[in-house]
């Protein structure tokens, strides 16, 4: 399940960061190998309540809502437009890029800090496992109205465990 994929990720980092201490390789690179690779919008904790959705629509969907069978949905939806751009929301790096099942393709990007986002529902996905994504990059885009509303599921996760991610995203002005 998706609980496993990520334990295996964070353990298959930790084995990846232990090996590049063990060889004297403790920063990341550029992709040129110049320089530590760093945030550009600081740590995610710090931006609770400021973070971008990743895609324009219509919210369908929330965290904690009763999807049946005694289970509750453990992020939130987002109905599209077809063919809709999906972005990163905050810097990271592909952890995890391809179809998994139950969830058709799926991104997981880790944030630093414990933190992991999770997209599903795009019918194109643009990053790649070991990229790493600024936020407002481009990292997706959605399917067309022919397979129904495109849907565009979200999940922000601490220490392997979702959150509701809605008290991380930017308000919205309504019109």
């Amino acid at each position: 399940d998706l609980r496993d994929l990520l334990s295996r990720l964070q353990k298959a980092d930790r084995e990846r960061t232990a090996e590049k201490k063990r060889r004297g390789k403790t920063k990341g690179k550029t992709a040129a190998g110049k320089g530590p690779i760093q945030p550009t919008a600081g740590r995610i904790a710090r931006l609770r309540g400021a973070l971008p959705l990743p895609a324009v629509g219509r919210l369908a969907g929330l965290y904690g809502q009763n999807i049946g069978n005694g289970a509750t949905r453990k992020g939130i939806t987002i109905e599209t437009l077809s063919h809709a751009q999906v972005i990163a929301t905050y810097d990271g790096r592909v952890v995890f890029a391809g179809v998994f099942r139950g969830y058709g393709q799926l991104l997981i990007i880790d944030h630093g800090e414990g933190y992991h986002s999770l997209l599903a529902g795009m019918s194109r996905i643009d990053g790649v496992m070991g990229q790493y994504l600024l936020s407002g990059e481009p990292i997706g885009v959605m399917g067309s109205q022919n397979e129904g509303k495109p849907s565009l599921y979200i999940e922000l996760r601490r220490n392997g465990q979702p959150i509701n991610p809605v008290p991380w995203l930017a308000k919205r002005k309504s019109s």
